[in-house]
């Protein structure tokens, strides 16, 4: 089923609130199975759905708090693409200030879900893994 304009623009932010409340089953039901997400910046891909969970799990881990502040959306609905730049300041464990600028680009599947998605991070990754 093809989103619609409106609902291709809206999935970053909820796919975003999900991140942000650490609901990794939540993030992660925005996904197909066999879904990539590649971290451009960083030369890394994870395939499928279980090397994905495993990236989130690290990055929900490693911080207190995980903020997208959505800034720019951008939608094909003809190619089901987002293009989405968000301002990050999460907080570490530690209590250090990240704050990063990214650049998703997410490629949306027949069912409506993610099945690629490219992000750009204008920092050091902190999508490191378990």
């Amino acid at each position: 089923m093809a989103l619609t304009r409106n609902q291709l623009a809206q999935l970053p932010y909820a796919y975003f609130a999900a991140v942000d409340a650490k609901d990794l089953e939540g993030a992660l039901s925005f996904f197909s199975d066999a879904a990539t997400f590649t971290i451009q910046s960083a030369h890394t891909t994870y395939n499928g759905k279980a090397e994905i969970a495993g990236m989130f799990r690290g990055f929900l881990a490693d911080f207190a708090t995980i903020v997208h502040n959505p800034v720019n959306i951008t939608v094909d609905e003809t190619a089901q693409r987002i293009a989405s730049e968000q301002v990050c300041p999460h907080v570490a464990n530690d209590g250090t200030l990240v704050k990063l600028t990214t650049v998703n680009l997410f490629d949306i599947d027949a069912a409506g879900k993610i099945e690629r998605v490219m992000l750009w991070i204008d920092g050091a990754s902190p999508l490191t893994g378990e």
